[in-house]
């Protein structure tokens, strides 16, 4: 995916490599994850390399295939649970049925949630009232398939007790993955008159400390007409008393908080952005949204108030309502392998050769893609999104994914979920009744190298999500495909009248497509199947819902800056880097380095990646040599992974780190010296701190560094050390520069 604007905070916007008319285009071949460089020529010189890992070709998670939830309904203690395999949520029924617990199973904090998910009105007095107090809130449950329906009718009390006029209906709806929620307010009398309205109020573990949220900006604030909307980052650390709260005067349309490498949660609005921005007001501008440390109790406070005043008031209408999810990373237990993929074209009429995928095979490649959605040769052999077929020869596109199959490589082709291009009969009939708009009624065309074009863009809030489906399903019905890769899985801001129920012409309150996306993914994942391979490409708008079912993940492709000098520090990675660690990820090189980058650099990067638990995308031939590092971790989902944050294997040295692959019995430490000079370290292990404690370590070895022992960097053979000085005061070593050591612990 390549991009528009990217905005920081305090900066102004600039472009980015934006590949519409009159902006600098991407090369021939580098488009959205397609680096020319990355594709068949570099894995054919390193085809004698086979960093071959047990597990590479499981490909998949357990958790992308919906299961039922587990409801538990305990009326001694007022609790009703429903539970996952991989998470939690409890509902405390002598607090108003709210949300008041979140677990994941393999996290970390005992609930992420220090402070139930309530609901508060202000009148116009002041008084605050909220669902919490009310101990005898009347609560259904019903299952519907594999979804769960709870809804809780509560009224809006203040601190003493005392009841208002108003009750609360909430509809939590689970999905595998994610909470949809409605709230409505039921009851105020005629004309009943507020100083806030907040759907969402409620104090989260401090340990999710780092953020990222989507703005809700448009146009009348002075957004880009097609604005991506990427993430804006940032950090609440606690005790950082001088860190100022975050607010806003719009909703915005997400919001991400995580313990970073480890657990996180989301909140996110529904398409229908008018409930947000114009319902209770008329107007926009008019919320608060605002999260902040608090001491007491310790957390991250936060309140998303559609209306927000300290003097105005606004009618609180009967049936007043708002809807907005919680998504939940489905995070797995065991070790994720390295992602070894790439990708292959049409190539100016030349399709792959089996002897090339048996040296993508040889190399250590699992997945690989096609990927053509532009001419790059200017020979009209491409991909035209929403076309069928794409090429005059589609036997020969069935040859290379069969010769991939029988070289145990599983295939996806691309999609992108938001383009349509020209050329389709769909596009000339129906394009200006799917296109995503801006307020003036143009279409947004994507362009590149001048006046060639990927597609038009279009909005999934209309007939174009089902198209869509049909397109793939066509596709998956007609070749021996294991998948699907998508491009632009993201949902974004719409003006188009016609998806709000309106005439053409008429003015559209705004929408985004974040319903019909999930709904997307959902589909998606049924359609492949349990074992069928997903892999989704969604840079700088990471969101676990949809990550959730996913094999893959393609992330960081730009918006981060270039790589320069000694590259960025590991605590300077950004949040997208590895998110939580729920998903197999690659991260894009190309938007922070290329071509003319140093060779150390790009060795960093995959040291970097590897410490993170993520992989560099497409694989690279540094890549290729680290993994084979890795070969005697052996089955890497009978381990758990801890990454560079990790507390059980330190280096005393600047620019070193550690990372550790840790089942019962037996751990694997890396050792990274990310320094261009030798580095002198103590490592010390502290055993009952692994994700598989042990009560101590007595056999302790150095597993040899291959790539570099032919140099007589290092010893040719494990080196013995002493077990018991590595657990007390540790032991010196010396890491060669740029190097990644192995440790085996017993």
């Amino acid at each position: 995916m390549r991009w528009i604007f990217v905005r920081k905070r305090g900066v102004a916007p600039r472009p980015r490599a934006e590949n519409q008319m009159g902006k600098r285009a991407v090369p021939p071949g580098c488009r959205r994850g397609l680096p020319g460089w990355a594709g068949i020529g570099f894995v054919l010189l390193f085809g004698s390399v086979r960093p071959s890992v047990a597990g590479e070709s499981e490909g998949s998670a357990a958790g992308v295939w919906p299961q039922q939830y587990t409801v538990q309904k305990d009326e001694s203690v007022g609790r009703l649970r429903l539970s996952t395999p991989y998470y939690t949520v409890v509902h405390d029924l002598q607090q108003g049925g709210a949300i008041s617990a979140i677990r994941l199973t393999h996290g970390r904090a005992t609930n992420l949630l220090v402070q139930p998910l309530a609901t508060r009105i202000q009148n116009e007095n002041g008084t605050s009232f909220t669902d919490l107090p009310d101990t005898r809130a009347g609560v259904t449950h019903h299952r519907e398939g594999l979804t769960e329906r709870v809804i809780v009718e509560a009224r809006l009390m203040d601190d003493q007790g005392n009841a208002s006029d108003v009750k609360l209906r909430t509809t939590f709806v689970y999905h595998w993955g994610y909470i949809k929620i409605r709230k409505e307010f039921l009851g105020p009398p005629a004309g009943a008159r507020v100083r806030e309205v907040c759907p969402v109020t409620v104090v989260l573990a401090p340990s999710l400390s780092d953020y990222g949220y989507r703005e809700g900006t448009t146009e009348a604030e002075g957004a880009p007409a097609f604005s991506f909307g990427s993430n804006r980052w940032g950090k609440l650390r606690p005790g950082n008393s001088g860190t100022p709260p975050v607010t806003l005067l719009q909703v915005p349309r997400s919001m991400l908080f995580a313990d970073a490498g480890v657990e996180g949660v989301e909140w996110f609005v529904g398409s229908d952005l008018a409930q947000w921005d114009l319902q209770l007001a008329g107007r926009r501008g008019q919320a608060r949204c605002q999260w902040s440390l608090q001491e007491q109790p310790t957390g991250l406070a936060l309140a998303v108030a559609p209306f927000f005043s300290t003097n105005a008031t606004v009618v609180l209408s009967n049936q007043c309502r708002f809807d907005f999810y919680l998504g939940i990373p489905l995070k797995e237990e065991s070790a994720q392998p390295p992602w070894l993929h790439t990708s292959f074209n049409r190539n100016r009429g030349a399709w792959v050769t089996p002897a090339q995928i048996q040296h993508w095979a040889a190399s250590g490649i699992q997945t690989v893609h096609c990927h053509n959605d532009g001419d790059y040769y200017g020979d009209g052999l491409f991909w035209r999104d929403g076309a069928y077929p794409p090429y005059p020869d589609m036997a020969g596109f069935d040859q290379v994914l069969t010769h991939c199959r029988q070289a145990g490589i599983r295939t996806a082709t691309y999609f992108s979920n938001k383009e349509l291009h020209p050329d389709t009969r769909e596009f000339q009939e129906q394009g200006r009744v799917w296109g995503r708009m801006d307020r003036a009624g143009n279409l947004r065309h994507n362009f590149y190298a001048g006046t060639n074009e990927f597609g038009a863009q279009m909005c999934l809030r209309s007939g174009w999500l089902e198209f869509l489906k049909s397109s793939i399903d066509r596709v998956l019905k007609r070749h021996p495909l294991d998948g699907v890769y998508y491009d632009w899985n993201v949902a974004l801001y719409c003006a188009n009248p016609v998806h709000e129920g309106k005439k053409p012409g008429e003015v559209a309150a705004g929408h985004w497509d974040i319903d019909e996306l999930l709904d997307l993914m959902e589909w998606t994942r049924r359609r492949v199947g349990p074992q069928g391979l997903v892999i989704v490409h969604n840079t700088t708008t990471p969101m676990f819902s949809l990550e959730n079912f996913a094999n893959h993940v393609v992330a960081n492709e730009w918006g981060y800056g270039r790589w320069k000098d000694t590259g960025p520090r590991l605590e300077d990675l950004p949040l997208e880097w590895s998110l939580v660690g729920a998903r197999s990820r690659g991260v894009i090189s190309y938007g922070q380095l290329n071509a003319e980058s140093p060779a150390r650099l790009h060795r960093l990067f995959a040291l970097q990646a590897l410490l993170s638990g993520v992989t560099p995308w497409p694989a690279s031939p540094v890549t290729f040599e680290l993994v084979k590092q890795l070969q005697p971790v052996g089955d890497f989902p009978a381990y758990r992974f801890a990454d560079w944050r990790n507390q059980a294997v330190s280096l005393a040295g600047d620019r070193c780190a550690t990372a550790i692959y840790s089942r019962p019995g037996e751990a694997y430490a890396l050792l990274s010296n990310l320094q261009d000079h030798s580095l002198e370290v103590r490592c010390v292990v502290r055993p009952q701190h692994l994700p598989h404690p042990l009560p101590g370590i007595t056999h302790a070895a150095i597993i040899r560094d291959a790539a570099r022992a032919a140099s007589g960097d290092l010893e040719s053979g494990p080196r013995e050390l002493d077990a018991t000085a590595l657990v007390g005061p540790g032991v010196p070593l010396t890491l060669a520069p740029d190097s990644l050591v192995l440790l085996r612990l017993r």
